[in-house]
């Protein structure tokens, strides 16, 4: 369960932190306010299409902590990734790519589903990147997926141990 931990948190890290840099890098180079949005009075960040987003009273008062928000968003589906693609691992006799492509499998199938039932809502990939073109966005669903990976995950954990402690 420690090494399971550890692997949530570099599975949140190597998502996190690039995301992270590249904020603080566009912070840099691209500042909220720029000389002509001051002069003309209305910032980049304001414009029709950016209210229609997910969590807008956070993105008009505070366009950064928003993208933080997301940012975290991505690093914890990340985390929660890693964390199960390391309990698929402990499957017997279960080839080691399986364990890497199985969660991108299941991503890729799970969106084509949504789609295809006409549930764009439901789609994982809506929820890890501010999108104005999906209505009706209900972060309770993301919420339930991660959940559930993290179950089954854990369930996959405790019953190979009981199984192979059983075996010895």
């Amino acid at each position: 369960m420690s090494k399971g931990i550890v692997v949530f948190f570099s599975g949140f890290i190597v998502i996190f932190l690039p995301l992270f840099i590249h904020q603080l890098l566009c912070l840099v180079v691209m500042p909220l306010y720029s000389p002509s949005e001051v002069i003309a009075g209305n910032p980049v960040y304001d414009k029709y299409y950016l209210t229609k987003i997910y969590f807008k009273q956070i993105h008009t008062l505070n366009p950064y902590l928003h993208n933080m928000l997301y940012i975290f968003l991505d690093g914890l589906f990340g985390g929660v990734i890693a964390f199960f693609s390391y309990s698929i691992s402990f499957l017997k006799n279960i080839n080691r790519y399986v364990v890497i492509i199985l969660p991108t499998v299941l991503f890729f199938i799970q969106n084509f589903l949504a789609a295809v039932f006409g549930n764009a809502n439901y789609s994982l990939s809506y929820y890890l990147s501010v999108t104005t073109s999906i209505k009706d966005l209900n972060y309770i669903a993301y919420w339930i997926s991660l959940a559930v990976l993290i179950i089954v995950g854990l369930c996959i954990i405790i019953l190979s141990n009981k199984l192979n402690k059983d075996a010895i």
